[in-house]
């Protein structure tokens, strides 16, 4: 994401040129041109780049190092600080009413804007304990309906769709469908186009006058250039949007146009998607992007998204059966299930403060490793998992390499791993059953996933 391209090189030009105890003009001449090109990069909008240069600069000159700061941690605190003002200071959360609340969703084809409506329906039902109801406006763009309707069913949500009956009329029908059956939040799916035409903006229009929406989100792609700004722009001038989701800011999206939105038309972000998962739309936090870009991690967010999706009781259950000493491959099965639900490794990574830089290489062998270990573990029965050594027998060995395709080194590394792992987890259950400090080693499981 965005943080990519700019946290390695401000934290580098910041330590390089902030070593002494005052800020100098020539440090902060410095470290100006270097957090220019980094914001360029990462096609941050020009005049953003400007005005955002102008203010750092400005509070950066003359400034005296606070107590217990050194220059370097005073020039990112000021960086950080310019960086939410840049965001938006406000959190923007959704506005639920006491009537139905009646959110509308627009976009151009191809931001996510379909998916983005049932991520959204999902929080809102998980987050704010609201039974939401999916509403398909989109009849232009083949099969948008069949999948708003794949998307309600693998979320148990239901949605309300008429065929090809004009959006308007079917989105007042669901208003008075949604009252009878005491839905709280209507989500309306309307369509989008490759480009901002009239016949789109003007059924938009209708539809918006005719339900009198509370909210009004645009959905943009993170991945698309500096044209997003003027697209955020008109939807704005023609219907007064609420509020902006950007999606794709995961991988490789640069995302600099995207977060130029609030700063140039002064619409707030109000969720960000981070992956395709359902689960990976996020409240957007300014404070907690630019801890992100500073490479400071994001420690709130990580626990939220484990609240979201792991089962406490799962965890609670492996964890008593590690203190008991029984750690087994089932249990590591259940784990590696676990962490997966919270995204990719290299994600989960950038909220963890002072976790070291990993290249994209290192993270692609780890998550591939992660694979490895998952189909090895599959193509063994329960029994074998729940009991280990049954796979001391060749025939049951040749079997699940049989099964998983995979090869005999890479077998050979997972029962070495967890063997490893299960003598250090028996002796911290020894040192706890005898009333001991446990003493914690490093526990050998990330390092066979790909960390050493």
């Amino acid at each position: 994401m965005i943080g990519d391209f700019l946290a390695n090189r401000l934290k580098k030009s910041i330590e390089k040129n902030m070593k002494k105890s005052t800020l100098t003009t020539d440090a902060i001449a410095e470290i100006m041109r270097e957090i220019w090109l980094a914001l360029l990069e990462a096609d941050v909008n020009n005049e953003v780049v400007k005005d955002f240069i102008k203010a750092v600069e400005t509070k950066a000159r003359g400034e005296y190092i606070l107590d217990g700061l050194n220059a370097s941690q005073m020039m990112v605190k000021i960086v950080h600080e310019e960086l939410v003002n840049i965001f938006g200071k406000t959190v923007k959360e959704l506005s639920f009413t006491s009537k139905p609340t009646i959110v509308m969703m627009v976009g151009l084809q191809g931001s996510g804007k379909t998916t983005t409506t049932g991520k959204i329906a999902k929080l809102v039902e998980k987050k704010y304990y609201k039974k939401p109801l999916l509403v398909a406006c989109d009849i232009y763009r083949p099969a948008a309906i069949k999948q708003l309707k794949t998307i309600g069913k693998n979320l148990n949500i239901e949605v309300f769709e008429r065929g090809t009956q004009n959006p308007v009329t079917t989105s007042q029908q669901a208003i008075i469908y949604a009252k009878d059956n005491k839905n709280d939040v209507i989500l309306i799916d309307t369509a989008g186009r490759l480009h901002i035409d009239s016949e789109l903006m003007h059924e938009l229009k209708e539809i918006k006058n005719n339900i009198t929406p509370d909210e009004i989100l645009l959905v943009v792609d993170g991945m698309t250039g500096q044209d997003i700004i003027n697209v955020a722009t008109e939807f704005n001038q023609l219907l007064k949007l609420t509020g902006v989701v950007v999606t794709k800011l995961d991988g490789d999206a640069r995302g600099g146009a995207a977060l130029s939105i609030t700063h140039l038309t002064k619409l707030p972000i109000t969720f960000i998607g981070t992956g395709e998962g359902m689960s990976n739309l996020q409240i957007f936090y300014p404070d907690r992007m630019a801890d992100r870009i500073l490479g400071m991690g994001d420690v709130q967010t990580l626990v939220e998204k484990a609240k979201d999706v792991l089962d406490e009781r799962d965890i609670k259950k492996t964890m008593n059966r590690m203190m008991m000493g029984q750690f087994d491959l089932q249990d590591l099965l259940n784990q590696m299930r676990q962490i997966s639900k919270m995204g990719k490794i290299g994600g989960i990574m950038k909220l963890l403060p002072g976790m070291p830089k990993l290249s994209d290489e290192k993270i692609d062998d780890a998550e591939r490793k992660l694979k490895v270990t998952e189909v090895l573990l599959s193509s063994m029965t329960v029994k074998e998992r729940r009991e280990p050594r049954l796979l001391k027998h060749l025939s049951r060995k040749n079997r699940i390499l049989k099964g998983s395709g995979r090869t005999e080194k890479e077998y050979n590394e997972l029962i070495n791993q967890f063997e490893k792992t299960k003598k250090q987890v028996d002796e911290i259950a020894r040192q706890i059953k005898s009333g001991r400090m446990p003493n914690i080693p490093g526990m050998g499981g990330l390092s066979g996933m790909g960390f050493n």
